[in-house]
């Protein structure tokens, strides 16, 4: 991205002074904001006009919001605020620091127990969410943020969090979630829980430690198809510095069927940490 790709359109957003914009995807724009009032740097979410439906959407983010903004957890963005007026509606959250997990898979050096404690960190922040009811509806390694003293947080769930939200946006929620990582159940027109956040875990995971795609296709309609019928290569054929037991593990979070996955991203933790520790 060019210099001037990075310089904000506007000066100010209600309080927040803009001073560079930090990425733009299919929801808004996201700009890097010094809270006047705090004097302390946040991310502002400016939401593309056309991305909510009608009055009743605005309103369920806003009350969503509400809710989010108790949340704290080491492991997870934290939402600040939520404003609707003339200056736009835009969402206020934690400034992280440091690249998405995506840059890291990219190119970050290949270190197995950097990795592990990585996904470890997932682990706690998405038990977490789903302790608190949450489903993210659209994890992947760009929506896993990285501070500069490598604590890792998940980012975005506020937009998915709510059933009702995902409702709301179904009409178009093909161009919302993004295809590698969605769950079987969801291309089924199941419901979609909990456990569905746990299969794009896997994938995310899958890449993690193969640096590869699991289902390297070239259209959404044998990729959907791959999601629902095919497993992918066991992640230690893929890459020997991968061990078998991790990629066991690997196998099960992207199993077809929720039920033959793990119970709860607090069982998956069990599971990983059993890989770290020291064997006599």
């Amino acid at each position: 991205m060019a210099e001037s790709q990075y310089t904000p359109d506007r000066a100010s957003l209600y309080h927040y002074k803009l001073q560079r914009i930090l990425g733009e995807g299919g929801t808004g724009r996201v700009y890097l904001a010094i809270d006047s009032k705090k004097n302390e740097p946040v991310a502002v979410k400016l939401f593309h006009e056309n991305f909510f439906r009608n009055r009743l959407h605005v309103r369920d983010l806003a009350k969503s919001v509400a809710k989010f903004k108790r949340f704290k957890h080491n492991n997870v963005v934290q939402i600040l605020d939520f404003f609707d007026d003339k200056e736009g509606r835009c969402m206020v959250m934690e400034y992280v620091d440091g690249p998405s997990l995506k840059w890291y898979i990219l190119n970050r050096p290949y270190k197995y127990s950097e990795r592990l404690n990585v996904c470890m960190q997932i682990c706690q922040g998405m038990q977490y969410l789903h302790d608190k009811g949450c489903t993210h509806h659209d994890f992947k390694p760009a929506n896993v943020l990285f501070t500069r003293n490598g604590v890792v947080k998940i980012a975005d769930f506020s937009l998915y969090g709510s059933s009702f939200l995902l409702e709301l946006v179904d009409r178009n929620v093909g161009e919302q979630i993004t295809p590698m990582f969605v769950a079987p159940e969801f291309i089924r027109k199941e419901k979609v829980t909990q456990l569905g956040d746990q299969y794009s875990m896997g994938i995310t995971f899958y890449m993690l430690f193969t640096e590869k795609v699991p289902f390297p296709v070239d259209n959404l309609t044998k990729l959907y198809q791959c999601h629902l019928n095919v497993m992918p290569e066991h992640p230690s054929l893929m890459n020997p510095q991968c061990p078998t037991a991790l990629g066991d593990i690997i196998m099960k979070m992207i199993q077809k069927r929720p039920e033959n996955r793990f119970a709860d991203c607090d069982q998956l933790s069990v599971a990983l940490s059993q890989l770290a520790r020291p064997r006599i």
